[in-house]
């Protein structure tokens, strides 16, 4: 082993005899709930839809019914499909929605408030993905979730603190102060969170479906406080929301498979690029501590960031064939260009964008027939715009996510491109990075991380310490990890990443360093010769667990 893991990741076991799987959250009840489902016998995608509405009750933070996101799947049969249930600009939105009388762009309008909404997603994406290839009855996957905001859970130290740290601006609005500030005080360690609002709100999904999210009372609750708070949201953009079925990225990398997310993710173009812009580094002659790995590897995950930037945005607004950006020649025109000695600078300068927290969140999923789903959903922001829907969920910012004034920085630090820009009907560019990994035929990895860009590196970080650097599962996982984008031109890296030495290298290479805390929050799935192994990031208290009564079927060339 490269290095000394000190972080152990929890890990949630549900046995039972008549099929295997897996389910991988940051959340224990929802996954107890994923497992549950699985044990029913229901499928991977029924096991997505009742893990997706578990963590929109008992992980409130990120998990949603008020966002959206992305589903990756490949079923026993082998064929992969891509969903994108992100969410739109408002039928009202235009290109100087965000800005002031100067023309300038006004960050909080962008990012708090019921004028930072978009269209959700989260319901149409699940009923959809219910509708194609469901197993189970829908009432019978949102039940364990209707339960729980009945009976409430008990909340724990990270939400805690989050409430505490997010307070201020929740209690600006009036669900949210009555939901989470109860006689004005917050919720606190081991407190029972029940959610009555929440769970009729549930109920009348799992008694209308869908249509729920297109007309009647929770519709006109959202449409009448989206109103009253400046906001835009029309009763038309939730009856003309359509999740879309997009083809899914893949490409080829190492003799494997890599299935991963189209535009308008960045996910797909992005891996491809950095891993074959790769080809050929040393990396096992280096090793994994070596300061010219890292030099390297952060070259080219800023390049890729610099076309991510300037290039991509919702398919419907390029002028151009995304493919192009992963063409042979650009790349290794680009590969001759890499230095492992050398730091390439941005040709502009920002500050450091804020510390970023886990607004996204990811799950993996296996069922016992061997299909998969990489999913991450997202409210963007931490408690999203920090408002509440009248049916007790949050509401996604989303809309920061678009380029406010392309050339400038979102909250991210990242400078974006016109392919980008505010557009009613569009969906705005996203890092969530849904990935299956396919190798000999068979589902080999099931990996996705919340984190904003953080999310390209980590994931990326992780397939590397796998397959490159050949670590087991739990070593790819607990692996230390650093981020480098074009803007701001920072290496960020967690504290066991960099020793003094390395750190006396990259500074010698001129690349500036800066401490982080951690990156990334992966929940992954991983085929080994005893079975699956699910994992829940060891930097913080997921949860995992598998379903089996035999190993999958196949063999893992990893060890």
């Amino acid at each position: 082993m490269l290095f000394a893991p000190t972080l152990l990741s929890l890990a949630l076991g549900l046995a039972q005899t008549s099929g295997q799987g897996a389910v991988a959250t940051s959340q224990v009840d929802a996954t107890e709930v994923g497992l549950q489902i699985l044990a029913q016998g229901g499928n991977a995608i029924d096991a997505t839809i009742a893990v997706h509405f578990a963590l929109a009750v008992t992980y409130p933070y990120a998990g949603n019914i008020g966002g959206g996101g992305f589903l990756l799947y490949r079923d026993a049969d082998g064929e992969a499909w891509f969903l994108d249930f992100r969410e739109v600009a408002p039928a009202a939105a235009t290109s100087d929605l965000y800005l002031d009388e100067a023309g300038r762009p006004v960050a909080e309008a962008s990012q708090v408030g019921w004028k930072a909404v978009g269209v959700p997603g989260a319901v149409p994406g699940m009923w959809e993905a219910h509708q194609r290839w469901g197993r189970l009855p829908w009432s019978d996957l949102l039940k364990p979730a209707e339960e729980l905001a009945r009976r409430g859970y008990r909340i724990g130290a990270r939400e805690a603190n989050r409430l505490e740290n997010y307070g201020q601006a929740m209690r600006k609005d009036p669900v949210a102060k009555d939901v989470f500030f109860p006689n004005d005080q917050a919720l606190q360690m081991d407190d029972l969170f029940r959610q009555p609002q929440l769970a009729d709100s549930i109920a009348r999904m799992r008694e209308h479906g869908v249509e729920a999210m297109r007309s009647g009372d929770l519709v006109d609750g959202m449409v009448h406080a989206s109103q009253a708070g400046g906001g835009i949201l029309q009763h038309e953009d939730f009856a003309n929301y359509q999740p879309i079925l997009r083809e899914v990225w893949s490409f080829q990398w190492d003799g494997r498979e890599v299935l991963a997310a189209p535009l308008p993710s960045s996910g797909g173009i992005f891996l491809q690029q950095v891993l074959f812009t790769l080809e050929g580094t040393p990396f096992r002659v280096w090793g994994f501590e070596d300061p010219r790995s890292i030099q390297v590897l952060g070259e080219a995950t800023s390049a890729a960031f610099r076309d991510r930037n300037a290039w991509l945005g919702d398919p419907s607004s390029l002028d151009f064939d995304p493919h192009d950006l992963v063409d042979t020649e650009y790349l290794r025109s680009r590969r001759r260009s890499l230095g492992s000695h050398t730091y390439s600078p941005p040709s502009r300068k920002l500050p450091a964008p804020p510390i970023e927290h886990l607004e996204t969140t990811h799950f993996s999923i296996v069922d016992g027939d061997g299909a998969a789903v990489s999913c991450t959903t997202t409210l963007n922001g931490a408690y999203g715009a920090k408002v509440m829907a009248p049916g007790g969920f949050v509401m996604n910012n989303e809309m920061d996510d678009f380029a406010a004034l392309p050339g400038t920085a979102n909250q991210y630090g990242l400078v974006q491109s016109k392919y980008n820009a505010v557009v009613a009907g569009y969906r705005p560019l996203s890092s969530m990075c849904p990935v299956i990994v396919v190798e000999n035929g068979k589902v080999d990895a099931v990996v996705g991380s919340p984190g904003g860009p953080t999310i390209l590196t980590s994931v990326l970080q992780v397939l590397l310490a796998r397959y490159d650097f050949h670590m087991s599962p739990k070593a790819a996982m607990a692996a230390p990890r650093f981020h480098r984008q074009d803007l701001p031109p920072l290496l960020q890296y967690e504290t066991e990443r960099l020793n003094s030495a390395q750190k006396e290298a990259l500074r010698s290479f001129g690349q500036p360093i800066e401490l982080r805390k951690r990156l990334g929050d992966v929940n992954a799935i991983f085929r080994t010769k005893s079975g699956w192994e699910a994992i829940a990031d060891p930097r913080y208290s997921g949860s995992a667990g598998e379903v089996r009564n035999s190993a999958p079927s196949g063999t893992e060339t990893q060890q």
